[in-house]
């Protein structure tokens, strides 16, 4: 293999990654800090509390967390399509389910592993989390004064309860994956600069050809 053929090969290794380990919090702008509401209750999440988002580009889904105080208290989360993208947001297809009792070190992400699913851009989806009995602390954003509101990635993000978003608090929620990687300018020159040392290479064999013909 020539040292061209390396050069080349190597640009394109690290132009060409499509993809990049992301994990992505719901922050809305009006509380970039959160609080915690409430202590030793549950604060409506018997019926439900979470957020529905719109992503702006594909998103690799890989796990989901509820930011949460709990002490051996079964968790349950759905995601499903949001037949609306504001008001009642229950109701569409579920995508991913399940539950399993969590106790947390004090407030913590609790996880879960989500089997592989792609998040399509420009498509409602709500993911909601529920449990019955107390939470030791129940933390959320104020979301008064940016409702619903849009960050990296994703637009139209609201929190919900009882699948509604007729509420102004937003749990804090994680979601895990991967997002499409756009090469960046740097990668590009090198490029350019590779496919102009190919050229050279050309042309200087086509010249060493004509001065032995």
């Amino acid at each position: 293999m020539t040292k061209i053929s390396k050069i080349m090969i190597a640009l394109a290794a690290s132009t060409f990654s499509v993809s990049a380990q992301a994990a992505v919090e719901f922050v809305p702008p009006s509380d970039p800090v959160g609080q915690v509401f409430t202590t030793n209750a549950n604060d409506a999440y018997n019926t439900g509390r979470g957020v529905v988002f719109i992503p702006t580009a594909a998103f690799a889904l890989t796990s989901v967390g509820l930011f949460q105080n709990l002490t051996n208290i079964t968790l349950n989360y759905t995601l499903a399509l949001a037949p609306n993208a504001t008001g009642n947001v229950g109701g569409g297809a579920v995508l991913r389910s399940g539950s399993a009792a969590f106790t947390t070190m004090g407030l913590e992400f609790a996880e879960f592993a989500v089997a592989p699913l792609t998040l399509a851009a420009g498509t409602a989806y709500h993911l909601n989390f529920s449990f019955s009995g107390n939470s030791n602390q129940n933390f959320f954003f104020d979301q008064r004064g940016a409702q619903p509101y849009s960050q990296a990635g994703f637009s139209g993000i609201d929190g919900t309860q009882n699948n509604n978003t007729a509420n102004f608090v937003l749990p804090r929620i994680q979601l895990n994956g991967n997002v499409a990687a756009v090469p960046e300018p740097a990668s590009w020159a090198l490029m350019i600069v590779g496919f102009g040392l190919v050229g050279g290479a050309v042309r200087a064999r086509h010249n060493r050809t004509l001065a032995t013909a």
